[in-house]
C-alpha cells in the first residue's frame, strides 16, 4: 500500500512539475503560451418556440426552458414586438368590424398564427387551418387527432353554427369529425373572429 501512495505522490508531481514539457502551437515558447488567455466556450445558441396558452402565448427559450407569457390585455405593439421576435416578420394587417364582438384588429404571422386586438389591446389568438405547428404545452395543435385531445384535457365538445366546437376551459377549435379519428382543424383562445 505504501509503495501505491509513493507512485501516486510521483505522478503527481511529475503532472504539476514546472519542469514538464507542454505542448504550445506552433511558432510560440511556453512563455507565450501561458499569456494567451485560455479559449472559453461559446454560450449555447438561445432559441425561442411559441406556445399557445388559454390566457395569451407563451415564447418558451430553450436552452434553459424559460417561459414568458405574452397575456392577453398588453398593448398591441408589445404584444406584437415580442411574437415578432419568435416568429418573425407580420405577414399582413387589417381590421373587421363584422364580429359579434365588435370591431376586431388583427396581425398575421407565419404558421397560420393570427393575433387579434380591441382598443389596441392583445385580445385574442387563432390558428385557422394550415399545417400549423404550434402547439399547446400539452402538444394540442391543428392536426391533433380527438384521442390525443381527450388524453390532454377535458373536453366538451357540441354541434354549432361553426361546426363542431370543442373547448376546454378557454381553449376553444373545430373537429372535421365527430369520434375518437376527428381531427383539430382550428383552435383559438381569448376574443377572436375567424377571419380568413
Amino acid at each position: 500500500m505504501k509503495t501505491a501512495w509513493v507512485w501516486v505522490v510521483t505522478m503527481l508531481a511529475a503532472c504539476s512539475s514546472p519542469a514538464s514539457e507542454t505542448e504550445t502551437p506552433e511558432g510560440t515558447t511556453g512563455e507565450t503560451a501561458a499569456a494567451a488567455p485560455a479559449a472559453t466556450a461559446a454560450p449555447a445558441k438561445t432559441t425561442a418556440a411559441l406556445t399557445l396558452a388559454p390566457d395569451g402565448l407563451s415564447i418558451v427559450e430553450t436552452p434553459p426552458g424559460k417561459a414568458r407569457l405574452v397575456p392577453f390585455g398588453i398593448p398591441r405593439a408589445s404584444a406584437e414586438l415580442m411574437v415578432g421576435s419568435v416568429q418573425g416578420e407580420q405577414l399582413g394587417k387589417g381590421s373587421s368590424a363584422e364580429c359579434g364582438a365588435g370591431k376586431i384588429d388583427y396581425t398575421s404571422y407565419r404558421d397560420d398564427l393570427q393575433l387579434t386586438f380591441q382598443e389596441n389591446k392583445f385580445v385574442g389568438w387563432t390558428i385557422n387551418g394550415g399545417e400549423s405547428p404550434l402547439r399547446t404545452a400539452k402538444a394540442i395543435g391543428v392536426g391533433s387527432t380527438r384521442q390525443q385531445l381527450d388524453a390532454a384535457y377535458k373536453v366538451d365538445v357540441e354541434d354549432s353554427s361553426l361546426g363542431l366546437l370543442f373547448s376546454t376551459g378557454d381553449l376553444v377549435g373545430l373537429l372535421d369529425i365527430d369520434g375518437i379519428d376527428g381531427l383539430v382543424t382550428s383552435i383559438w383562445a381569448g376574443t377572436v373572429c375567424l377571419i380568413d
